[in-house]
């Protein structure tokens, strides 16, 4: 399958690289099919891009929390575990989405509302934590401020 993406250009893909969100990301229901791409090519980052692959200016800049917060807690219900049919925690990707501008430094997160992805299933949706510890604007960087 061929998409068309603003950040990479034209890019051919296997089938079994593309994520289904059955009611698509809040904010962007209709969207419903994704690919996962790695900010790195060489795969040597914690950022990714989670592509639309209907529309190439629908994209969103994602992390994995734990490399910043090591302790973060994403606790999935029965009903969420059912829904992407998880059979094995282990096979559960949880990313956050990131809000960057010109200074990488300053970047947030997104710790509110986490995307979980069955690996195996290729399955994805974005949940809401009811943890009030977390933000919908975490200072990404926080903890490499402080020990500066």
């Amino acid at each position: 399958m061929k998409i068309h993406t603003e950040q990479f250009g034209e890019l051919e893909l296997e089938d079994n690289r593309l994520l289904t969100f059955e009611r698509g990301i809040p904010g962007f229901e209709d969207e419903t099919t994704f690919v996962l791409l790695p900010a790195d090519p060489a795969g040597d980052s914690p950022f990714f891009f989670l592509q639309s692959t209907e529309h190439a200016a629908i994209s969103f800049f994602m992390a994995d929390p734990f490399v910043f917060l090591p302790d973060y807690e994403v606790k999935l219900d029965d009903a969420l575990t059912e829904q992407l049919k998880l059979e094995d925690p282990s096979d559960a990707i949880v990313l956050v989405t990131v809000t960057a501008n010109q200074n990488i430094g300053e970047a947030t997160a997104n710790l509110k509302a986490p995307v979980v992805i069955n690996n195996k299933q290729q399955l994805g949706k974005q949940i809401v934590l009811q943890n009030p510890n977390y933000q919908v604007k975490h200072p990404l960087f926080q903890q490499a401020a402080r020990q500066v």
